[in-house]
């Protein structure tokens, strides 16, 4: 097996592009760096690369990855009320969009027959606010009133919902009417909420439907608060968690295997302790802050492959390199090398003899 190092000459084995920032679609950039943000490499099996990296946290919180779902009864007793629990989702999408341009959204339903996600997590804002315009009350059927099905709307969320590597993750519910056991019931919902690691937000339009949701642990708006402070909430959740921070690491998430194996080493932290992978302290955003790892790269098995890597601030992404590799020629072993020679050496002999 024959494994080398590119440290400190990164220029032989790799390109690249220094203080370049990961961009999305929706035109946002991390503030939070990564660099080197690419990387490429030709590693036959069992070869490995290890790169330096450089994680800078800056003093914003403008990094942060936003996953909402928008869920709704759409049982015909919301009739009086689905048009404002729609503009209410709508006003709190924009102003979270706005906000962290890096917001995915999606929107989901449920009614007396059952539930459904009528637009997937995705980065559009247009293609939430699609699937919130087709919702009305009897969306499904306008029969079976309180209690409703409304454990499964919520549990569906959060265990089918594409949840980004990450993120940070809500859902709001709107809804009127207590919740009865279906598919889900409070004890399984509670776990897929927990599971996806979601926090629950309601907007109330009846005392029955904030009972349900406390079994969730949820928090709970009447219908009259404004758009703008429920907004506000989860902006203010949002940020807590970015604001302190006490674990600050380099990995892919398991995005190179099979092919390629991932490996950190913490070698220098802000303040703190690099702990194996980790840099470990007690950090906030109020200024700058610069962590070191050395990133083995190891080819596990054949095959091109690329992928990220990201800089993880307790566990969130907070900026993305992208690697590449290909499959290299394998270095022969010192004992081939000289069964090799011996055969060289045994033509030789034989063409001699001929001659």
């Amino acid at each position: 097996m024959s494994s080398y190092s590119v440290l400190p000459n990164l220029s032989k084995h790799c390109s690249a592009a220094l203080g370049a920032l990961a961009i999305f679609a929706s035109g946002a950039a991390f503030a939070d760096t990564i660099s080197p943000t690419s990387y490429s490499a030709s590693l036959g099996i069992g070869e490995s690369a290890t790169v330096r990296k450089t994680v800078v946290v800056e003093e914003s919180t403008s990094t942060a990855l936003v996953d909402i779902m928008f869920v709704f009864d759409t049982t015909g007793s919301m009739g009086g009320a689905i048009n404002g629990a729609k503009a209410s989702a709508t006003s709190v999408l924009n102003t979270i969009a706005a906000t962290y341009g890096n917001t995915f959204s999606g929107a989901g339903q449920y009614d007396d027959p059952g539930s459904s996600i009528v637009a997937p997590l995705s980065a559009s804002v247009a293609a939430t606010q699609a699937g919130i315009n087709t919702l009305f009350a009897c969306y499904g059927s306008c029969g079976g009133d309180s209690p409703e099905v409304g454990y499964d709307g919520i549990g569906k969320a959060a265990a089918d919902t594409a949840w980004r590597a990450g993120s940070n993750r809500f859902i709001v519910a709107f809804g009127d009417a207590s919740f009865k056991n279906g598919t889900y019931n409070q004890a399984s919902t509670s776990a897929a909420l927990t599971s996806a690691n979601v926090e629950l937000f309601g907007v109330s339009f009846g005392a029955s439907f904030d009972a349900s949701m406390a079994t969730l642990g949820a928090t709970v708006y009447p219908s009259s608060t404004s758009p703008d402070d429920i907004a506000d909430a989860i902006l203010a959740g949002v940020s807590a968690g970015f604001a302190n921070y006490t674990n600050v690491t380099v990995g892919d998430l398991g995005g190179g295997l099979p092919e390629i194996g991932v490996s950190t080493v913490c070698v220098s932290a802000d303040t703190g302790a690099c702990v194996g992978a980790d840099a470990v302290g007690t950090y906030d955003r109020s200024i700058e802050r610069t962590f070191t790892y050395d990133v083995t790269f190891t080819r596990l098995a054949a095959g091109d492959k690329s992928f990220d890597t990201f800089a993880l601030v307790d566990g969130g992404i907070v900026a993305t390199e992208a690697d590449r590799f290909t499959t290299g020629e394998t270095v022969p072993e010192p004992a081939s090398l000289v069964l090799m020679a011996v055969g060289l050496l045994g033509m030789g002999a034989t063409r001699r003899r001929r001659s």
